[in-house]
């Protein structure tokens, strides 16, 4: 882990935090990327590939998709010349740009905190333990705490989850499942600034979580549907999607393919191009649904239950045009 500053920013390349003067800024996961291949190379060439490369998985241009990383970068100083433009070729970053001194840890305190905790554990075995020798089960405070938000969304007591919820977050700040509980109750109460900005945290706190990742994508894709933002709401459902797939969570998969289904029947006059193109495309994604990876077992039983019982029970009946239109947005970008 490492933090850089430049100009009055500092930027973290672990939890792709952003601060202007100790006060965070908000930021896309894709420009955080950007900005650690840049602070990480200043006054060094990256090339276009490069950047394709470390933001998409791809060197194929898609130059519509990098030139708004870049300008993104450029709209946070725009009285200053943070990345100079080569063109054909790539990007340097002109920013003069310090990598921070990490400090260095207090063994003593460490020592001590791993001594309470081992006195902790120890107390708490002892009291666990019966006469008879055996133990009790107890479920620790955050999942209890979990449990009665959960209970309490259920029954549309928002306001009793979201206090379980502070306080589990508050005794683990770690705790996604509260974080993205949270947001969706922020999202019930129409509070969407807020439940953007956690669903933006669990994005760039999940970079390599697939399943939380995914879940803060279905949610951005709904917030920008209410917002009348297509295309973005379409290309955070497949996102999602893609993120789902990568953790092997089938179900979820074939849920944002619902999804994904539900912004098509609500766009069904969007005009589609090159429709030779979009057949092969869609070909393609057909062929990698999710629907085809989900095997009859007691899994796709346990999926199926909570399809009927968590989606809007709308079936994803035309499922080659939500193909055709996954191949429209990868085709258009």
């Amino acid at each position: 882990m490492a933090t850089f500053k430049f100009l009055k920013f500092t930027f973290c390349d672990q939890s792709y935090q952003l601060r202007h003067s100790g006060k965070p800024i908000n930021i896309r996961p894709k420009t955080a990327q950007a900005i650690e291949l840049f602070v990480n190379n200043p006054q060094t060439l990256i090339t276009k590939d490069e950047l394709h490369t470390a933001l998409w998985g791809t060197p194929q241009h898609q130059d519509y998709r990098l030139f708004q990383v870049i300008s993104e970068i450029r709209k946070l100083a725009p009285n200053n010349d943070l990345i100079r433009t080569q063109p054909n070729r790539g990007y340097y970053w002109l920013a003069p740009t310090d990598k921070l001194a990490v400090k260095k840890s207090n063994k003593v305190t460490h020592y001590a905190i791993a001594a309470c905790l081992a006195i902790s554990c120890t107390t708490a075995t002892s009291l666990l333990i019966k006469e008879n020798n055996t133990f009790e089960p107890a479920l620790p405070l955050t999942f209890s705490s979990y449990t009665n938000a959960v209970d309490a969304y259920r029954s549309q007591d928002y306001a009793t989850a979201q206090k379980w919820l502070e306080f589990s977050l508050k005794e683990n700040p770690y705790s996604h499942e509260a974080k993205l509980l949270l947001a969706e109750i922020k999202f019930s109460q129409q509070q969407l600034a807020h439940a953007k900005q956690l669903a933006h945290e669990l994005v760039l706190e999940n970079e390599s979580q697939s399943y939380y990742r995914g879940q803060a994508f279905s949610l951005l894709s709904r917030i920008a549907a209410i917002q009348n933002n297509f295309n973005d709401a379409l290309d955070f459902a497949i996102q999602g999607k893609e993120s789902a797939e990568a953790g092997f969570a089938s179900c979820s998969a074939h849920m944002f393919e619902q999804q994904i289904a539900a912004l098509v029947n609500k766009q069904q006059d969007t005009p589609l191009n090159s429709k030779a193109r979009l057949q092969i495309d869609s070909e393609q994604a057909l062929s990698n649904s999710s629907e085809n990876t989900i095997e009859k077992s007691e899994h796709a039983q346990l999926c199926k239950e909570l399809r009927d019982s968590v989606t809007s029970k709308r079936e994803c009946e035309n499922v080659e045009y939500t193909a055709q239109l996954i191949g429209f947005r990868q085709f258009a970008t």
